[in-house]
């Protein structure tokens, strides 16, 4: 590896996918690397990208399906994608304190138990986390105020807080195949104002819908700005029929309170003869 790295120091793009490769420590010296793709090999330390001088121009980092156990505290400045999926990853170093630039991370099928470990990423726009040990969707700390995108499929949800940490710009949020229990805990999903594309089914929450159709309307009713509901784009009779849906609770309320006040009127009258 020690030769090749110098033979290619001046690359700015290397593919080193599905190479059986152990060790990368020799890569530090790439510093006009851009694009590394290091998938699927026996990689056990990230380390050599949590130096301040190693890979001050890489852009685009690619680490799934590995063998490394612990989540360094990375460096590359410059770092715009990562993937760190597949390590089963649980363990994240107590120095590591976020990163300025990143955008894109993808660490889907780790064992993080918590959101915790997302901190202090102020340009993150896009967060993949499905296949972990999520419990609860609030834990980090810093916010992330440019998060657009966050996916929490088959993770272990089962309720959300009252008051949810601020997201101001989650527009899409994954949390298919958790364990939601009831509808209104569900739509606390809509403390993020711009939450307009949501999936959720494969909830026992689901169940208490008997139909698509009707299970779409429940929460159209609570974010009429919805565009897509469990990747099916909302259409105008679906708006509709949460109208009607809505009309039909408040006509029933209406002739049950109706019913209410005529038996307590007459209890009263009763009572005075």
């Amino acid at each position: 590896m020690g030769k090749s790295a110098e033979e290619i120091k001046e690359v700015t793009v290397i593919d080193f996918s599905n190479n059986g490769l152990a060790d990368i420590s020799t890569l530090k010296d790439l510093s006009r690397l851009t694009r590394l793709n290091l998938t699927n090999n026996k990689i056990k330390s990230m380390n050599v990208f949590a130096t301040e001088e190693a890979f001050p121009n890489l852009v685009w980092l690619d680490i799934s399906f590995n063998k490394f156990v612990e989540w360094p505290a990375l460096k590359v400045p410059k770092l715009d994608f990562l993937n760190i999926s597949g390590n089963k990853l649980e363990k994240v170093s107590s120095e590591w304190a976020g990163h300025a630039n990143l955008r894109i991370l993808s660490a889907i099928d780790n064992k993080f138990k918590s959101l915790a470990n997302f901190k202090n990423m102020p340009k993150l726009e896009e967060l993949y986390l499905a296949m972990n040990l999520i419990a609860n969707l609030n834990g980090w700390e810093g916010g992330l105020p440019s998060l657009k995108r966050l996916h929490l499929r088959r993770n272990k949800i089962v309720n959300l807080d009252d008051e949810l940490q601020e997201l101001p710009e989650l527009e899409y949020l994954n949390l298919r195949h958790n364990s939601i229990e009831t509808l209104d805990n569900a739509f606390k999903v809509f403390q993020w104002p711009k939450l307009n594309d949501l999936s959720i089914i494969n909830n026992p929450c689901d169940q208490n819908c008997s139909s698509f159709n009707l299970l779409m309307a429940e929460f159209l009713i609570k974010r009429t700005s919805l565009k897509r509901f469990c990747k099916v784009r909302v259409e105008e009779r679906n708006q509709m029929e949460a109208v009607h849906l809505s009309r039909f609770r408040w006509d029933k309320s209406e002739a049950e309170r109706k019913v209410k006040e005529a038996a307590e009127a007459a209890a009263a009258e009763a009572e005075g003869q």
